[in-house]
């Protein structure tokens, strides 16, 4: 039995590194070299919080491999204190995509094609408060903005690479114990003023797939339950909110009732629960999915949930393929209503080639061309047949839209090429057909907002 594990994870492994290389971005031209995405191997975190200064730093041991010889890439919106790279001590430069659709970090060093080892140090200063004897600090995460996923708080790759990561987080000199909410497996391993833990993460997460949150015990309120899957497992659930926030205006039993609806509704159109457990943060405004996890509102649960589907199941590997997973969850919301026509445009699938940030015509005009697609395609059975072979085939495993379009075209025996070219790969920023819909269920909250839900 214990082989016959080793062989799936070595299998996956394998496939995981051969999907990364093939969404990898392409190279570019720099001041001093040529810069070049790489692929993670394994990245570790060690995170610590200190009270006695109130500050906390993380310092990331990153094995990568690197198909090309250049400048590696990575990101961290915080400028390092310290970089290592196989040993040497060197710096690493802030630099521009070539249409500056985006901002970057590179190690200034020119490597050779294969295996490195990176070790960089930043502060953790976003999202972080010492209160009440320990420490409050979550990595919220968002699509709306540019570097705002893992590397709003430490070093890390961009959405196309998949990583096993690990979390070694020490708390120094803190009198209450720390409650953590996490997807991953979290492991105890010192008590007390000097309390630590691991977390470790599966191998198909990427930047934007932890859900992690830590407060001092006695701060929020949780439920904890269990979710009988389709294919026999019992799912662990926590709901919980912020004894201090709006969240807390709905009861716990509301959350876990509304939980248990739309899980078992998922479950009966695409599949078991991807994912090895369910963990939902109350926060009575904004919205983001995670891996099995979400921040949320209750009217936006359902919304967040489906993402564990496609986002977090089904996941975009760059900018201009994250309208896919919000087009199809808006439409869920919204009844899967089908279209006959359609009318206007949009450039959803067409944004300059490096763009990271998820296009806001997906929850309006994206809705409305996937009800279109479901229209068109109703004599084959519709949309939600692919959308199920998707999840089956296609989990874990980011993709580009062209890839998304190719599936479907397999799929139906049909070609929609000239369907997507003239609905999603427009010129217009806008669709004529407007919707508050995404600001209702992924409200775009600053940092500000963000800290009060600590």
């Amino acid at each position: 039995m214990n082989f016959i594990v080793f062989l799936m994870f070595f299998c996956f492994s394998l496939f995981a590194q051969s999907n990364d290389l093939s969404h990898r971005p392409k190279s570019f031209d720099v001041t001093n070299g040529k810069a070049v995405f790489v692929d993670f191997q394994t990245a570790d975190y060690v995170i610590t919080y200190n009270a006695s200064t109130s500050s906390a730093n993380v310092v990331a041991t990153i094995k990568f491999n690197a198909p090309e010889a250049g400048l590696p890439i990575f990101d961290s919106v915080a400028a390092p204190s310290s970089v290592k790279l196989d040993g040497e001590t060197v710096n690493s430069l802030e630099v521009k995509t070539p249409s500056k659709e985006t901002t970057l970090r590179v190690i200034n060093k020119l490597i050779s094609v294969g295996e490195h080892t990176a070790i960089i140090s930043v502060p953790l200063t976003t999202l972080i408060e010492f209160r009440d004897g320990g420490v409050k600090s979550a990595f919220w995460t968002s699509d709306l903005s540019e570097r705002n996923f893992l590397e709003r708080y430490m070093p890390a790759n961009l959405e196309f690479d998949q990583v096993k990561m690990t979390f070694d987080i020490m708390f120094e000199g803190f009198t209450s114990k720390q409650k953590i909410y996490t997807n991953g497996v979290v492991q105890e391993l010192r008590k007390g003023s000097k309390s630590s833990y691991k977390i470790s993460y599966p191998s198909h997460f990427n930047a934007s797939s932890i859900f992690f949150h830590t407060v001092p015990e006695g701060l929020t309120s949780e439920l904890r339950f269990s979710l009988k899957s389709i294919d026999g497992r019992e799912i662990p659930s926590v709901v919980y909110f912020g004894k201090s926030i709006l969240g807390g205006f709905t009861s716990l039993e509301t959350l876990k009732n509304k939980a248990s609806d739309v899980f078992h509704e998922l479950e009966g159109d695409y599949g078991s629960w991807p994912h090895e457990q369910l963990i939902i943060y109350n926060a009575g405004q904004g919205g983001m999915e995670y891996c099995g996890a979400t921040m949320t509102s209750l009217s936006a649960l359902g919304h967040e949930l489906f993402h564990s589907y496609f986002a977090r199941g089904v996941m975009p590997a760059n900018g201009n393929s994250g309208w896919l997973d919000e087009a199809l969850a808006s439409w869920r919301d919204d009844g899967y209503q089908t279209l006959s026509a359609l009318s206007g445009s949009s450039k959803m699938s067409n944004h300059p080639y490096y763009t990271r940030t998820t296009d806001m015509a997906a929850y309006s005009f994206g809705e409305r061309f996937m009800g279109y697609l479901d229209g068109k395609l109703k004599s084959k059975g519709g949309l939600k047949p692919f959308m199920r072979h998707m999840v089956d085939n296609r989990k874990f495993s980011p993709l580009f839209v062209e890839e998304f379009i190719q599936e479907m075209n397999q799929f139906y025996g049909v070609s929609l090429d000239k369907d997507f070219k003239k609905y999603t790969y427009g010129t217009e920023n806008f669709s004529n057909l407007k919707s508050n819909h995404g600001s209702t269920v992924h409200k775009k909250l600053s940092l500000k907002e963000l800290q009060k839900l600590l």
